[in-house]
């Protein structure tokens, strides 16, 4: 079975030419492969290598609410791009002149422009008018269209940290604000919480004022029903006061003739006295007469009519001594004091005497008439003559002594008169007075009247306002009570960041979302990424050399006695050979020089070697079959494969008829296979690869069995080809 194979392998060793042809055989595909891995290994960490100019011509601008401080973003971010790998690019700080030119020579691939206003727009985030801010990133394609891609991914980087860092400046400023609102909401808090208090209060003075103006109400309705009482009263006292103070005048008028009566009243009381003591005199003297009639009574009894004669003309000169100026004095008296009793019963002691008198004359008379017969008598009569006379100058000497106390009493009465005419002007002025201020008092007390009735609908309307005002105070009492505690219950949800509270803020509301990249998988380099579509590539070039040089037949044995398949084996096996040896030197250059590693080694290098019997087996088909047209063809589907193998970009990126043709060409399943085992991928992936690998590998050896069986037939095209490669 393998001597075949050896005789193929052995005509190698023939000359150091044929020596070498192996040994480039087994080179070239870890040449090819090794060369285009290492030139893109990691191209990406080496970015820094790259001089780039940034043009900063940012005046700067100032901080809103900042007392004057003042921000240079322009200079913040130079110096955070320009020191060396900072910034992606090595940047240089230049002028705008040695950018453009530095750009155009391809001294500089990127420059970077910071316009003047760019702190402007920034610091405008936290004001009222926010615009953003700009830059402007210019590269050339006509050096370099990589690096213009780059540069894109190295902008966005740059303005993703501008704006993570502008954010967290604008939210720090907001988390300070909502500090500042929580302060001011406090402030407000334990305003409304005293505004309770003194809602409370002042609906507990409401309350107390609507008691007090109900009992003010009620006081005023008793008030004006005294006012009308009073109204009234002065209506009465007015009307009294003006009985009074005519009553008054009148007593006035009255005392002054009292007055004026009594001044006569205390003459005629005196010239009574002086009557009534003249009068006594006289009754002395009437008594001595009457003596002497006695004696001449007694004359008479002692016999002398004529002594009888005698004494009826003195009765006769004594009553009309009395009858006359006594008489006449009396009436005077009783004309000027009608109302004295003393001077009444003076006339009836008076007009008493009288009588007696006249009895006394006409039983003188009598006497005289019967002295004849009557002699005996006459002493009895003189006698009780005598005792009557005697009784009457002791009435008369009482009624003197009267008339005395009368005169006094009168001189009394009169001085107590022109007194009480006095007070009676005083009285009447007085009168007067009261009758005037009872005059006012009236109209006074009907203005109160009046303005009580209006202070009585003035406390009416009060009692209802102050109702009307606690039933308002409670309701602010509720509506405080109820803003107390929304504000209350408000502050706490408003939160109260520290510095390193807010700072910590910042930084997550400005990148709100943590994009990490979190790579399944991961490979360690960008080369060690694209490493299985350049070994499936490698692998490839390697089956294309192997068989440029190598029979994809032996030729001479189709003219032995060997079947076909044995022929076709025995084309196959040193090109299986030459990849398996292809395989081993590549990752051992890959490894050593480029350190190269694979998730699963073991099962890489066999699926490696997999790819190569793969890819050897289709190529010996291709020249088996058509000669050097098979290699022209090769080449052609390695172009293919290299447009739909998804090596760099997903297959799906790539037009309809790539995406149609990949699943049909072994190099899209050489490189799943090998991007997944490289990668420490799922192992089903590589499963299915390396399936479809040994059924193309199988149906690739079956097809050159089947040229190796038409080859035993030689035809007129074989011995003169119309293409000779």
């Amino acid at each position: 079975m393998f001597s075949l194979p050896w005789l193929e392998l052995s005509r190698f060793k023939r000359h150091t030419i044929t020596r070498l042809a192996m040994i480039v055989i087994i080179v070239i595909p870890s040449i090819y492969g090794g060369l285009y891995l290492a030139s893109n290994w990691n191209p990406t960490d080496h970015l820094d290598k790259l001089q780039a100019a940034v043009v900063n011509e940012d005046t700067g601008a100032e901080k809103p609410d900042s007392d004057g401080e003042k921000l240079n973003a322009g200079n913040e971010l130079v110096d955070e791009i320009t020191p060396k790998g900072e910034g992606g690019f090595d940047w240089q700080e230049t002028s705008q002149e040695e950018a453009d030119e530095g750009l155009a020579e391809g001294k500089y691939f990127a420059v970077l422009e910071i316009p003047s206003d760019f702190s402007e727009m920034l610091v405008s985030t936290g004001g009222d008018d926010p615009e953003q801010a700009g830059l402007r990133l210019r590269t050339d394609d006509a050096h370099n269209f990589i690096v213009g891609q780059l540069a894109g991914t190295i902008l966005s980087e740059i303005k993703s940290g501008l704006s993570e860092t502008t954010t967290a400046e604008y939210v720090t400023q907001v988390y300070l604000g909502f500090n500042d609102i929580h302060s001011e909401t406090e402030k407000a808090a334990d305003g409304a919480s005293e505004l309770h208090d003194g809602a409370g209060q002042l609906h507990d003075g409401t309350g107390e004022l609507v008691d007090g103006t109900t009992k003010l109400d009620k006081g005023i309705g008793t008030l004006q029903s005294g006012l009308i009482d009073l109204d009234k009263g002065a209506g009465e006292l007015k009307k009294g006061s003006g009985d009074l103070a005519d009553g008054a005048s009148d007593l006035k008028k009255g005392t002054a003739e009292a007055k004026d009566g009594s001044k006569k009243l205390a003459d005629g009381a005196g010239q009574v006295a002086d009557g009534t003591s003249e009068l006594r005199d006289t009754a002395d003297e009437a008594t001595k007469k009457a003596e002497d009639v006695k004696r001449k009574a007694d004359d008479v009894v002692d016999g002398a009519r004529p002594k009888l004669e005698r004494a009826e003309g003195d009765f006769d000169d004594a009553r009309t001594t009395v009858r006359g100026d006594m008489d006449d004095r009396i009436k005077q008296l009783e004309e000027d004091y009608p109302d004295d009793p003393n001077v009444k019963k003076l006339a009836e002691d008076a007009d008493s005497l009288g009588k007696d008198l006249d009895s006394a004359h006409k039983r003188a008379s009598d006497a005289k008439d019967e002295a004849k017969s009557l002699e005996d008598k006459l002493t009895d009569a003189v006698d009780g003559v005598m005792d009557k006379i005697r009784t009457a100058d002791k009435k008369i000497g009482q009624l003197d002594d009267g008339a005395q106390k009368v005169a006094t009493g009168a001189d009394d009465l009169h001085s107590g008169l022109v007194k009480l005419d006095a007070g009676a002007g005083k009285l009447a002025k007085g009168a007067g007075d009261l009758h005037d201020g009872a005059v006012q008092l009236k109209d006074g007390t009907a203005k109160a009247k009046d303005g009580a009735g209006d202070l009585k609908d003035g406390s009416a309307q009060l009692v209802d306002g102050s109702k009307e005002l606690d039933k308002g105070a409670g309701k602010l009492d509720d509506g405080s009570g109820e803003l107390a505690d929304g504000l209350k219950k408000g502050l706490e949800q408003i939160p109260t960041y520290d510095k390193q509270d807010r700072e910590n803020r910042s930084d997550v509301v400005a990148v709100p979302v943590d994009a990490d990249k979190v790579k399944d998988n991961a490979v360690d380099a960008y080369g060690e990424g694209l490493s299985a579509f350049f070994v499936s590539l490698a692998l490839w070039i390697g089956g294309m050399i192997t068989y440029m040089v190598i029979n994809a037949i032996p030729y001479r044995a189709l003219f032995s006695s060997a079947s076909s398949s044995r022929i076709a084996w025995a084309g196959y096996v040193p090109g299986l050979l030459f990849g398996i040896a292809q395989v081993a030197v590549l990752y051992a250059i890959l490894t050593f020089a480029l350190d190269f590693s694979a998730g699963a080694w073991v099962w890489t290098l066999l699926f490696s070697i997999l790819v190569a019997a793969c890819f050897h087996s289709v190529h010996q088909l291709c020249v088996a079959a058509l000669g050097g047209v098979g290699r022209l063809i090769a080449l052609v589907l390695l172009m293919l494969q290299i447009a739909s193998a998804g090596g760099t970009y997903p297959v799906q990126t790539a037009p309809t008829i790539f995406q149609i043709i990949s699943p049909f060409l072994p190099m899209t399943h050489a490189v799943n296979g090998l991007r997944t085992l490289v990668a420490g991928g799922d192992m089903f992936i590589a499963a299915q690869a390396a399936v479809v690998l040994l059924l193309m590998t199988a149906i690739s050896l079956v097809a050159t069995t089947v040229v190796c069986s038409r080859k035993r037939m030689v035809t007129l095209t074989q011995l003169h080809p119309s293409l000779q490669l």
